[in-house]
């Protein structure tokens, strides 16, 4: 038994010299408590172990209510985006911005639709940031999925310091590794061919929408963040983000990513 080879009780004195006026009694319940410890705890790894191994398998077992609560989700989805076409039929541009800083939050569900749309935008992941350029495209897609995501337009001090803190580089050899932005000689590896040798090129395109805006983005992973609602050292937030920040992003990011 994993129980047997728990350690004994031992008392000691409270000061050097005196004896323990402790009942016999008293150790034996110790040693029992600490070896029916021991056991439960060991009954509990072997039902977690099994738990593991069952999810493995091929049978997967969805409550109804499960199957129901999702079903009502994504049909006010459906009649979410219709309203919202509705409404609004062509959204509004970001204002005096070229570039559109998108955060995917941690809300999950969603229909068909609005998770096509955000892995067409590359945010396919939670808690994950990209750049768009200011376009009717990128808008109607925002407004499809605006309950997910939140946007708006960052100024060149945060863009800069989520650059240097948060790009991570795709390696044309190896599709699926992150290479970190560990120095300028990195950023001239991978970006020197068109004219990018540093952070505060990399960044500068970012955020005017630059030449080679297109090119500098696909060989970029998503930014990787936190989330928001826990951003709070102390008090977490019970609502998730969402919708046009504006120039109130800068503040969001600044939580997720300091100053």
């Amino acid at each position: 038994m994993e129980g047997e080879n728990t350690p004994k009780a031992v008392l000691r004195p409270r000061r050097p010299g005196e004896s323990l006026k402790v009942a016999q009694t008293v150790l034996k319940r110790r040693d029992r408590n600490l070896k029916a410890a021991a056991d439960r705890a060991a009954q509990i790894a072997k039902i977690r172990v099994a738990q593991k191994e069952y999810k493995k398998g091929k049978l997967r077992i969805i409550r109804a209510e499960t199957v129901v609560r999702n079903a009502m989700t994504k049909m006010a989805d459906k009649r979410r985006i219709r309203i919202a076409r509705k409404k609004e039929p062509e959204p509004k541009l970001q204002a005096e911005s070229n570039t559109v800083v998108i955060v995917r939050n941690g809300r999950l569900g969603g229909s068909r639709e609005t998770k096509q749309a955000l892995r067409e935008m590359g945010l396919p992941k939670r808690n994950t940031l990209i750049f768009a350029p200011n376009t009717r495209e990128v808008a109607k897609k925002l407004q499809t999925v605006k309950p997910f995501a939140f946007w708006g337009r960052a100024n060149f001090k945060v863009i800069f310091n989520l650059v240097h803190k948060k790009a991570m580089f795709k390696d044309p050899e190896d599709p699926k590794s992150l290479q970190p932005l560990s120095d300028n000689a990195l950023i001239e590896k991978h970006l020197g061919a068109l004219g990018v040798l540093c952070t505060e090129d990399l960044a500068h395109i970012l955020f005017t929408n630059g030449k080679h805006f297109k090119e500098v983005n696909e060989r970029l992973w998503p930014f990787r963040l936190g989330e928001l609602r826990k951003a709070g050292k102390m008090v977490h937030e019970k609502k998730f983000t969402y919708g046009n920040l504006g120039s109130g992003i800068n503040q969001a990011l600044r939580k997720l990513v300091g100053e």
